[in-house]
């Protein structure tokens, strides 16, 4: 697994690799199937998937139509308690 953490500044620092990491190197390892967390350097909260969806923007801003709005919409419209039903 990789950990990450968010500095204030809003840079990423991978520890293992010992250096800083970019939105668009976090979606390659995803891609390449890691696993990896990110956490607030002072807080320790969770961003994991907070960064996720900003590489998903990031990818959807290159792409401009990379994702249908059907499939956003239906997110919005599932809600919270649905979609984590189809995670189970």
């Amino acid at each position: 697994m990789i950990n990450i953490k968010r500095y204030s500044n809003r840079k990423l620092y991978d520890t293992q690799a010992g250096r800083y990491i970019t939105i668009e190197e976090i979606g390659q390892a995803v891609r390449q199937g890691e696993d990896l967390r990110v956490v607030d350097h002072a807080s320790g909260a969770d961003l994991t998937t907070l960064t996720l969806l900003q590489v998903i923007l990031e990818e959807e801003r290159k792409a401009q139509g990379w994702l249908p709005h059907q499939l956003l919409a239906r997110l919005l419209r599932a809600g919270q308690a649905h979609i984590g039903a189809l995670l189970e």
